[in-house]
């Protein structure tokens, strides 16, 4: 057996692995290609293009992979089509979601708002009149002073 016939016999049965689902040295899911079949076969590249016959193989296995796969395609669709409408149902669901919590954030921001609003205006108002019993203690005291200065002027000596 001469080199190019080994060369062939090498290329057929990586062909063949590639094809059986049992690929030794690229991976199960590679698209089946004149490359990967070079690969199989640890040859260089451009090795199968000196074989015609290869390549015309090549091309009948990329058919009947083609041909396998259409029905594939077919439940492929309706599962996708499934799956869109879940997908579909699954997006609507999170939008009234999320159109429900920016309402409730815009609420609960209205109330932050008002409260905090609340809270300065009470502020306000307790620093004054924090500042209006400052004043009336003073005058209370003053008040009690002159109360007190008044008492002892109106104590007569005996």
């Amino acid at each position: 057996m001469n080199k190019k016939e080994y060369t062939l016999q090498a290329l057929l049965a990586a062909l063949e692995r590639i094809t059986q689902g049992s690929p030794k040295r690229v991976s199960k899911n590679r698209k089946l290609s004149v490359r990967a079949v070079e690969e199989e076969a640890n040859l260089g590249n451009g090795s199968c293009y000196y074989y015609p016959e290869i390549i015309d193989a090549v091309k009948e296995a990329k058919k009947v992979i083609a041909v396998n796969n259409e029905s594939f395609f077919i439940n492929d669709t309706a599962n996708s089509k499934d799956r869109i409408r879940s997908e579909t149902r699954i997006k609507e669901k999170y939008k009234k979601e999320n159109s429900e919590l920016k309402t409730l954030v815009a609420q609960m921001a209205s109330e932050h708002h008002q409260l905090n609003d609340l809270l300065r205006t009470s502020l306000v108002k307790t620093s004054v009149l924090e500042k209006e019993n400052k004043i009336l203690e003073d005058k209370l005291e003053e008040l009690k002073n002159q109360l007190a200065i008044k008492k002892r002027q109106s104590i007569v000596i005996i």
